[in-house]
This record gives structure tokens, sequence and C-alpha cells, in this order.
């Protein structure tokens, strides 16, 4: 088994991530690549150098289990009764074999835990942590198979079995959708979006725009950022609407 973690940052007091009060990991290395990304620094599986503000540092830390689960510990007095623990990315779970050991651990102490995930990883993977995680928050991206292989280099129907399989464990909470009018926010792909949605009706959706607040981060990693201009508040809520009109319990969030 992998017994370490790649991470690159442990932020507290999250509370996007999950129920109640999360201390959210951010794990190294994604198994896509969205043009929209403001995580750059968790894309490649790779420590990488970078310089802000004329200071040398490095994306990416390994981490031993048993520190890392030390390191969480401390912050369990913020949980409360409904808080805990989100593991986010890049893609979590394409590190599940170390993950796995950090979710035992957490489970032994009775810590809920959480994670974030586009979900396009190998299902074995995903069988291996399933036992061990309580909430799933899944995004949905493109649905069109050959746009989605092109933009995101991602497999729909690999994802979309995935879906059905954490769907049957009664552990996928929630949806969630990157807004971007370039790709995710297409009429075409909101039409695929309704139709994957009906055949969920009880999982709730947080919508939201794609954003441009991760540029700072390329700079660090002297590249450029891709930029869009989002998608305007007012026409998510119109959004949201439409989709609690079909039977969708969705909701417009600011991430």
């Amino acid at each position: 088994m992998q017994r370490q973690l790649m991470v690159t940052n442990i932020q507290r007091m999250c509370f996007h991530d999950g129920p109640g009060i999360r201390t959210t990991v951010f794990t190294k290395g994604c198994s896509i690549h969205c043009p929209w990304c403001s995580n750059p620094e968790n894309i490649s599986f790779r420590p990488e150098y970078y310089e802000k503000d004329g200071i040398r540092g490095i994306y990416g830390k390994e981490y031993p289990i048993s520190e890392l689960v030390g390191i969480l510990l401390k912050d369990q007095d913020f949980w409360d009764v409904d808080g805990g623990v989100t593991f986010s990315g890049g893609e979590a779970l394409m590190q599940a074999e170390a993950l796995q050991g950090v979710l035992e651990e957490l489970k032994k102490l009775q810590i809920h835990t959480a994670v974030e995930t586009a979900l396009f990883i190998p299902v074995g993977k995903l069988k291996l942590v399933l036992p061990h995680i309580d909430y799933f928050i899944v995004d949905i991206k493109i649905l069109d198979q050959k746009i989605c292989h092109k933009v995101l280099g991602g497999n729909v129907e690999d994802y979309k079995a995935n879906v059905e399989m954490l769907y049957n464990s009664g552990r996928l909470k929630q949806f969630r959708i990157p807004c971007c009018p370039e790709y995710t926010f297409t009429e075409e792909n909101k039409k695929l979006l309704l139709a994957f949605l009906k055949q969920y009706p009880d999982i709730p959706v947080q919508v939201f725009s794609i954003h441009t607040m991760g540029k700072k981060k390329y700079e660090t990693l002297n590249r450029t950022m891709w930029e869009s201009r989002g998608v305007e508040e007012r026409i998510l809520a119109e959004y949201c609407q439409s989709l609690k009109k079909e039977g969708i319990n969705a909701e417009f969030i600011h991430i």
C-alpha cells in the first residue's frame, strides 16, 4: 500500500466542502485537465517549484499517514458533531492507496469523511476507498463523449458507471456543476445535464460560475491561465429555477 499522501495545502474552517465545518486536504495530481482549473498546483502528480514575491517554494509534500492524521486531529474541536475532513484536489481518488490508509485511521475515530471528485478514475480506485467515505461531492462537467475526451481527456462512459456505482452505495450526496459558457454551460451540454440529473432526482445540485481567482497561482508557476467571462449570477439563478421546475433540487453557490 502506498503509505504517503502528496498534499499541497490543508485548509481549515471550510463551509462548502460537505456538512458542517470542515478541514479540507488538497491533494496533488489530477486525472483530467479542465481549461478553467483554478488550482494549477494540483494538476501534476509531481512536486513543482514556484516563485512568489521573490521567494521560492514547492507545491507538493508527501505526508506519512500517521503524520497527516495527527495534523488533522488538531482541528477536531472545531468540527462539532456534523463536521469533519474533506479530501479535494486535483483528484484525491487518484491516490486511493494512500488515501485508504488515512481514511481508515479517521474512521477508527468516528470522524466524518468527505471527498470532492470529478470521478474520472479507474473503478478499482473508487472501490478501494468507497467503504471509508461518508459523503461524496461529484462534479458534472462535459457529458458529450467526444468533447469530453478532447477538452478534459476523460471518458464519459467510465464516469457514468462510477456515478451509478456511487449512487447505489447511498454515499453520493451532492452534485456540482462548474458553469463555463465555452464548455459546460452550452445549450447542448445543458440538455445533456438535464437528462443526466433526471436519473438522480433525489441528489441535490449546486451550480457555480468558474472564476479567475487562481490566476496568481498560475503566475507563480510561470504559466498563463486560460480565462473565461464566466456566467453571471442572475443567469445561474434562472438556471436553478429551470432545474427546480424539472424536479431537481438546485441552488447557486459562490466558490
